[in-house]
């Protein structure tokens, strides 16, 4: 089984992340922070919210979508979750 390249895989991330900095909250449009440099400062993705869930749904539509395989899939979601994901904790949700 042959894997795609890793350029392609990247740019299969980058498609994901710009769903996920859009949906997030607040709402982000990820080219424009690489642009700003924002994405260079320190967890400068911590600002951002979207749940666990809908970031793997993202994960799950975009895999379909761009037909990898489990290999690629696990290449494409080690880069997402160990890069600048958004994050998975809501800062405004009141926990007991």
């Amino acid at each position: 089984m042959n894997m795609r390249s890793r350029e392609y895989l990247w740019d299969v991330c980058m498609s994901i992340y710009r769903q996920m900095y859009k949906e997030s909250e607040p709402s982000a449009d990820f080219d424009k922070l690489m642009k700003e440099g924002e994405t260079k400062k320190p967890d400068w993705f911590m600002k951002y919210y979207l749940s666990e869930k809908r970031q793997i749904e993202i994960l799950e539509k975009h895999t379909k979508k761009y037909k990898l395989n489990e290999r690629e899939k696990h290449e494409v979601s080690k880069e997402l979750f160990l890069g600048c994901s958004p994050s998975m904790v809501d800062k405004n949700s009141k926990s007991d």
